[in-house]
């Protein structure tokens, strides 16, 4: 009986030590309902999960390029070519299937991640250069289709472009909530549940010992780059959805978002590993804070500020962690 009385508290120490992100995010909730009651109401609870969505998407797939190890500083930018190539596919030509566009949209995202994967795991350039580099490409692509010009409302658009970004399903949860939902738990499924999958984070846990045992590290990082692309490219699409427009430029507005989150995730869950679950609960966690101070301050300039601070904070907080674990061993 001692041991199950001393277990219980050291149990539930425990699991919200590993939860602490998500009572944050509920405490932070309650605490903007308060100052401003509007904000707890359904509509607005609505379309914060609705704004986190993007983010969230772009998030899930650089936590598989960050499980093993690398990061890809393009991601923004390919969420600016996507939604302007599927703007300019559906618009500008003759060529009005919205499923055919959307292939062809992710199927040119994928061989971005493949360029991304070449110069890192071929050529052997750093990966934070290559995809730094990759990224200047990208935005050319994309100020070259819309002539460096935002794309907005053309009326040979099928009624389909929006339907990802602003339509409901059953005419009550938000599409962007559906598709957040449904590629988390894919994601999730492949990276904790299959051998493919945690392989991922073999290679970034410990690439030496990934090739004593024979997996191969570097087609683990292939995979991250492309799933990355693929869901950048997603979240594009999505974006272009949600505004009925396209820029070259608004993407790249997304990556410190996106980084921020993956960021904070690191600190749920599995403390100091990228995951995804933790990944959505920080996208939450940060599109409900910027809703927060949007409804209960119009300073541009504090919105920034914990943005910056946000991400310094969870930065420090993997590093600790993580300088934390070691010395245990």
């Amino acid at each position: 009986m001692a041991d199950n009385k001393n277990w219980i508290p050291v149990s539930l120490g425990g699991m919200l030590a590993r939860r602490w992100l998500l009572c944050f995010t509920v405490a932070a909730a309650i605490i903007f309902g308060i100052i401003s009651p509007a904000f707890l109401q359904v509509t607005n609870l609505l379309n914060i999960l609705s704004n986190a969505c993007i983010v969230g998407v772009m998030g899930v797939g650089l936590t598989c390029i960050f499980a093993t190890g690398e990061l890809d500083f393009s991601a923004g930018a390919q969420v600016s070519l996507a939604s302007c190539l599927m703007a300019v596919v559906l618009g500008r030509t003759s060529f009005h299937n919205y499923a055919g566009a959307m292939l062809l949209t992710l199927l040119i995202l994928g061989l971005v991640g493949l360029y991304n994967a070449f110069l890192h795991v071929k050529i052997g350039i750093p990966a934070f250069i290559a995809t730094l580099g990759t990224s200047y490409l990208i935005k050319g692509a994309a100020k070259a289709l819309t002539n460096s010009k935002n794309v907005n409302n053309l009326p040979s658009w099928p009624k389909e472009f929006t339907f990802m970004g602003q339509g409901y399903l059953f005419g009550v949860i938000p599409m962007p909530v559906v598709i957040l939902v449904i590629v988390g738990a894919l994601v999730l499924f492949y990276t904790e549940y299959t051998r493919a999958g945690k392989y991922l984070y073999a290679v970034g846990a410990n690439p030496a010992a990934c090739d004593y045992i024979g997996i191969d590290g570097k087609m683990q990082k292939v995979k991250g780059f492309v799933i990355t692309a693929l869901l950048c490219g997603l979240a594009g699409i999505m974006q272009g959805s949600q505004m009925n427009a396209a820029s070259p430029a608004l993407g790249e507005n997304m990556f410190v978002p996106a980084l921020t989150t993956v960021f904070l995730g690191a600190a749920y869950g599995k403390t100091g590993v990228f995951n995804v679950p933790g990944t959505l609960v920080g996208a939450v966690l940060y599109a409900l804070i910027n809703q927060g101070l949007l409804m209960i301050t119009s300073e541009l300039w504090l919105k920034n500020y914990v943005q910056g601070t946000m991400l310094l904070s969870a930065l420090i907080m993997v590093v600790a962690i993580r300088a934390k674990e070691r010395s245990k061993k």
